[in-house]
């Protein structure tokens, strides 16, 4: 592989909600602490990408949080069709990341799978 960087392709997610809120704060002695906070419907939005030595590939953002079957989704309508024979998908081992008909789509491109550990 240091002969081919361009194989690599390391694919990771990261997420946001709406509930991060403070849940503690600071005021002055003998005073009550007043604050807003956002009320309604939480909503968590992820994003997850695949990172090649010349930049993002298949980028993919969800308003839910990540589960196996939105990775396989993924994988087949983003991932797998910028994949050539002989890359290498290298991700950690979040439990929704290994799935069956995800590693059978990344393998029908000739790709390989490496976890990290």
């Amino acid at each position: 592989m240091r002969l081919e960087p361009h194989r690599l392709v390391f694919i990771d997610e990261t997420g946001t909600t709406t509930k991060m809120t403070r849940l503690r704060g600071r005021c002055l002695k003998g005073q009550r602490l007043r604050s807003k906070a956002p009320f309604g419907h939480w909503k968590t939005q992820t994003f997850i990408a695949g990172l090649r030595c010349h930049g993002l590939t298949a980028p993919f953002v969800i308003d839910t949080p990540m589960n196996r079957r939105i990775f396989e989704t993924y994988v087949e309508t983003q991932l797998a069709p910028t994949l050539a024979k002989g890359d290498v998908v290298i991700l950690d081992n979040l439990a929704a990341h290994k799935s069956p008909a995800a590693e059978a789509a990344i393998r029908a491109r000739g790709a390989w799978l490496l976890f990290l550990l």
